[in-house]
């Protein structure tokens, strides 16, 4: 399997205040590139920017911590997400990816980054459902205490790349990380805004009996109509080595009613020879919230099968 795959906007939305638009790319026979590139700040390359995408960006670089730095990989990837977002417009019903989707609404918004979760006792009325390991990542933050992946074979790492100990998985985390070249602006926004990083490294040979259930969920909102949005930006790396296998599910759940957030999420794979993954796909957000949703699909060589199951409930379906 070669070359790029496009899914567009998988219906027109119904409802003024609910957008989604999710897409996913398999990128074949690429050659991984390293790239780095230190910036100091957005504005003297910004000449040609959309000012309402430039001052998006430095609220989010704004909004990150200052302290402790972070893992190279990550630091990695945010300037690079930087430095792509400089020449890259807001998109409109012009562009063809988003003909059917209009999300002017996100654009007339007071935009505010969810860097944190601010209030640790909203997460007790939250709970995950699922008889296999499971992650809980509420507002773009793993959530340990509400994950449960205790049970995974020997080698298989899940877990933010902030407590990732592993040198030789940093070094392979590092190599994939900003090498995609393809992306749009919203999966720079991840980039630059995505707090941390959630990493599953599959080793050569490993089979993953167990799905692993990723659920996110949103808690900062604001009320239905509400012209202010938080905006979290999840971000998974999935590495399988060779002849490895795994299956996983995304759900994304509604937790408080009908409220209004974006939701910006990233998923980006990469299968090395002979390794398999099946991918589940579910959106049950809020009425009101944005979800924007990328996969990014790399595979390092031919000899393997992918399977892609791409199912979606929503409610406006």
């Amino acid at each position: 399997m070669t070359g790029l795959a496009f899914a567009p906007p998988l219906y027109k939305p119904v409802f003024p205040f609910f957008s989604t638009f999710t897409a996913y790319k398999v990128i074949a026979n690429r050659k991984c590139r390293t790239r780095v590139q230190v910036r100091s700040s957005l504005t003297p390359q910004a000449i040609s920017s959309d000012p309402f995408v430039l001052e998006l960006a430095e609220t989010l670089e704004d909004s990150l911590p200052s302290s402790p730095s972070p893992p190279l990989p990550l630091l990695k990837l945010r300037e690079a997400s930087s430095e792509s977002l400089l020449s890259t417009p807001w998109p409109s019903r012009k562009d063809e990816p988003f003909r059917f989707t209009d999300i002017s609404f996100i654009r007339q918004s007071k935009i505010l980054p969810v860097s944190k979760i601010s209030d640790p006792s909203r997460l007790i009325g939250i709970s995950v459902d699922s008889q296999f390991p499971y992650l809980a990542i509420v507002d773009g933050h793993l959530v340990k205490s509400m994950s449960n992946f205790s049970e995974l074979p020997k080698g298989v790492f899940v877990g933010s790349l902030s407590e990732l100990t592993s040198t030789s998985i940093i070094e392979k985390v590092s190599e994939f990380v900003c090498n995609f070249d393809d992306g749009d602006l919203f999966w720079s926004i991840n980039g630059i805004g995505a707090p941390d990083l959630t990493v599953v490294y599959v080793p050569e040979g490993c089979r993953v009996e167990n799905p692993i259930h990723f659920t996110y969920f949103s808690i900062e909102s604001g009320n239905e109509g509400s012209k202010t949005m938080h905006v979290s930006n999840p971000r998974v790396l999935l590495l399988v080595e060779k002849g490895g296998e795994i299956d996983i599910v995304e759900e994304f759940s509604t937790n408080d009613g009908n409220k209004c957030y974006w939701t910006n999420s990233a998923l980006e794979v990469v299968i090395k020879e002979g390794g398999k993954v099946r991918h589940s796909y579910i959106q049950t957000q809020s009425l009101s919230a944005a979800h924007i949703k990328w996969t990014s699909v790399r595979q390092v060589n031919d000899l393997f099968l992918y399977s892609f199951p791409f199912s979606i409930r929503d409610h406006s379906l």
